[in-house]
């Protein structure tokens, strides 16, 4: 009978400290989220609808969204709507402010943690399934001053858009542009997913991507800048006036590509391909990997430097009086490379 009742009372305590423990937690996250109480309940207080809303055209010269969870996309506006620029979202969680011919779209102070600049870390704990975090963006075509985009965690896809300058910062999530102009500068940074250009065009192309491929497709840029940490970078029938590919641990491809001037491609941890790539001034580097494919060109256009350390080549130093120049640099690989009028 004492056992019973000890073990009662055992439960009991137990069962306080637990409880209390409990309360406390609850607290500390109910203050942790600003004393909001919307934020704390999310989302039993009712699931956010993503609606339409329009704005005229004439008052929208930039647009700028930061996003912290889910996909953005910016889009041609449809046919039925020709002078207005569309936003679809959720307005229980993002707030649009059109002022100065900036649309901007942030987070909702009581959606975050810490306000607009802090970390939501509750969003781990909320994996939605309602695509409540996407915003979709459909502009009439018009040249716009400047597009930025800042997610931290889902896809952004840009299309069929004009702009003086395109900015997209992207964490976690795989980046997608079609058919974007941006005749001063356009610049990409990611730090884990795919990043696809395809029939681009502009003035300076700045390309950052930390863990992930890229693959730059039928695109013109006056001048083109491409990083890669961890993954492949592909240029495939592109052209620029000045081309520079530099990876830590990735090939680089350059498929029936061009450089009106300078080419610089170079691989820590990979290998380099080129395939009837075209430039008057070549260097390749490869620091363990080969370096092989087509040049389009005569070779005695070229004068030629070749230099490697573990690794055959079938080229050998040339000085000849052509104009252009060629200079492949191999620590640990083979050199096979070939020229194709």
């Amino acid at each position: 009978m004492k056992r019973k009742q000890r073990f009662f009372k055992l439960s009991a305590i137990v069962g306080c400290i637990l409880l209390g423990a409990g309360m406390l937690l609850c607290g500390a996250g109910f203050v942790a989220m600003g004393c909001n109480w919307n934020a704390f309940t999310y989302p039993r207080g009712g699931e956010p609808v993503a609606v339409s809303s329009f704005v005229e055209a004439d008052a929208v010269d930039s647009i700028e969204i930061h996003a912290s969870m889910g996909d953005v996309k910016i889009e041609r506006a449809s046919a039925a709507n020709p002078e207005e620029v569309e936003f679809v979202l959720a307005e229980k969680v993002y707030e649009v402010v059109v002022q100065h011919g900036l649309l901007l779209v942030i987070p909702q102070d009581s959606y975050t943690a810490t306000g607009q600049n802090g970390w939501n870390w509750y969003q781990l704990l909320n994996l939605h399934s309602n695509r409540d975090w996407d915003v979709t963006i459909r502009v009439p075509e018009k040249l716009l001053d400047s597009v930025f985009v800042e997610t931290d965690m889902g896809t952004v896809d840009l299309s069929d858009l004009e702009a003086a300058s395109v900015t997209v910062q992207g964490d976690m999530g795989d980046v997608a542009l079609d058919n974007v102009s941006a005749s001063e500068s356009m610049t990409v940074t990611q730090s884990m997913g795919r990043v696809t250009m395809e029939n681009c065009q502009g003035g300076s192309l700045t390309l950052e991507n930390d863990m992930g491929g890229t693959q730059v497709f039928q695109c013109r840029f006056e001048s083109g800048n491409l990083q890669g940490s961890y993954g492949s970078c592909d240029v495939d029938e592109s052209s620029f006036d000045a081309l520079a590919v530099v990876t830590d641990m990735g090939d680089i491809h350059l498929t029936r590509s061009e450089a009106a001037g300078t080419a610089v491609c170079q691989a820590a941890q990979g290998s380099v391909f080129l395939e009837r790539f075209a430039s008057p001034d070549i260097t390749l580097i490869s620091d363990m990997g080969e370096v092989s494919g087509t040049i389009a060109g005569r070779q005695e256009e070229y004068q030629i430097a070749v230099d490697t350390d573990m690794g055959s080549s079938n080229l050998a130093d040339q000085m000849t009086g052509g104009p252009n120049t060629l200079e492949v640099t191999t620590n640990m690989g083979n050199i096979e490379l070939a020229f194709e009028e």
